[in-house]
């Protein structure tokens, strides 16, 4: 069992994200030399499936995406996908801290993982690549604000 993040959310917590519908199907804790980040496996109300990234206290809802790099990317590298351009802000490598739920089964516990993240010029849309697969997976979304997050069970005495 992880401990709790900063957000509201939980394990098999229902509401919407901007007036989408979402069941949190699990979560993955990644660490790095001095910290962590959560990422949230959604279940959206279209069947499609989204991660939201819980990282210093900020929130980003990514999907997954078709486009195919080749190269391994460097901070400041620029990407264009879908007609937006994403530079690179960061470079590094994780590991798996644990699971709670269900994610894709080919993220395991204790395992390293190399990836980038990055933004498009305004900051709004954001960018993440893991290099876990060839060519890698690439993921684009856009920051959330907290607010945005509504959560079925918000008022409810606990």
């Amino acid at each position: 069992m992880l401990p709790e993040g900063f957000t509201r959310l939980y394990w098999g917590a229902t509401g919407a994200i901007r007036g989408t519908r979402f069941e949190v199907l699990g979560r993955v804790r990644y660490g790095f030399g001095t910290g962590f980040w959560d990422e949230w496996y959604l279940l959206l109300d279209n069947g499609e499936y989204a991660w939201l990234s819980e990282d210093d206290h900020q929130l980003s809802l990514e999907q997954r995406t078709n486009v195919g790099l080749t190269s391994a990317l460097s901070v400041g590298s620029r990407v264009q996908v879908d007609g937006t351009e994403y530079t690179i802000l960061e470079v590094g490598e994780t590991v798996c801290l644990g699971i709670e739920g269900q994610v894709p089964a080919d993220i395991l516990p204790d395992e390293r993982y190399r990836y980038a993240d990055g933004g498009s010029g305004d900051g709004r849309l954001t960018i993440g690549i893991e290099y876990d697969d060839e060519p890698p997976s690439v993921f684009v979304g856009e920051r959330i604000a907290h607010e945005d997050v509504v959560l079925d069970d918000e008022g409810e005495n606990w």
